[in-house]
């Protein structure tokens, strides 16, 4: 147990979520490029040292907080969430503070430590040994051009540009790791909905997009064989999806398998 600032807190189990990240439109998640070539690729996407792009935990978790933020309506006025601002006063019970975690050091004990870990996803072995068995590539380039407002047509003064994707139908292996603890006396009761909610975020991120240019039909994905590994290992794919969202209380479905999977808090 830990005290702090008056407060309790006791990490009482954790919880694995995997699944296989499915690409279900071109996925671009950009590496910034230093060089310009004649020919080239203008925005490439980030990959390892051997050349396989893989998907930053950094981008996942930064867009699940995001599509949460927004859930829970805690981005304020000026566009910047809890511990953003320090006039906020910070809830410790702040749904969106307890996964995530907050950047005001006066608040740093206001609601305990981050809980969601998510790594970084590599690329699934078996859709790139595949690919390369056809003799095809691991990313694709996409031609884009600027549209001439008045002629209706592509600008003749600004040559197309190419972005690199990662292609329909590639799959990452997705990990993330959910600390539970016993806050303030409330026998973790208060983490298990947070990693609820966490969970139904996943739905959101579904429904949304990841990485760049999502509002032009990038990024769209989906979690394939999606899991809970806790004292037992549950199935996710048929519970966490199509529940309407509310502040109140994450979906009952969610959390009777959270159970199932953690036992009885």
């Amino acid at each position: 147990m830990v005290d702090g600032a008056s407060h309790s807190l006791e990490l009482v189990g954790r919880a694995r979520i995997a699944a296989t990240l499915r690409v279900l439109s071109g996925l671009h998640i950009g590496a910034g490029k230093d060089t310009i070539e004649i020919g080239g690729i203008d925005n490439p996407v980030i990959k390892t040292p051997e050349g396989d792009p893989y998907v930053p935990g950094s981008s996942i978790k930064g867009k699940l907080r995001f599509l949460l933020e927004w859930a829970f309506g805690t981005v304020d006025l000026g566009g910047q969430p809890w511990g953003m601002n320090s006039k906020l006063d910070l809830d410790p019970d702040d749904p969106v503070a307890r996964i995530f975690g907050t950047p005001a050091k006066r608040d740093q004990w206001a609601s305990g430590p981050t809980r969601l870990i998510i790594r970084d996803a590599p690329l699934d072995d078996n859709w790139r040994r595949d690919t390369l068995d056809k003799g095809l590539l691991l990313t694709e380039g996409k031609t884009e051009v600027m549209i001439d407002r008045i002629a209706g047509k592509a600008h003749d003064r600004v040559g197309p540009r190419q972005t690199e994707r990662v292609p329909q139908g590639a799959g990452f292996e997705f990990e993330a790791v959910f600390r539970l603890y016993a806050y303030g006396g409330d026998g973790g009761r208060v983490d298990r909905n947070c990693l609820a909610w966490m969970i139904q975020g996943l739905d959101l991120l579904e429904q949304d997009a990841l990485g760049g240019s999502g509002s032009r039909g990038y990024g769209r994905i989906r979690f394939e064989n999606l899991t809970l590994t806790g004292k037992e290992t549950v199935q996710l794919d048929n519970v966490f999806r199509n529940h309407t969202f509310s502040r109140n209380a994450p979906p009952s479905e969610i959390l009777e398998q959270d159970q199932a999977a953690l036992g009885t808090a």
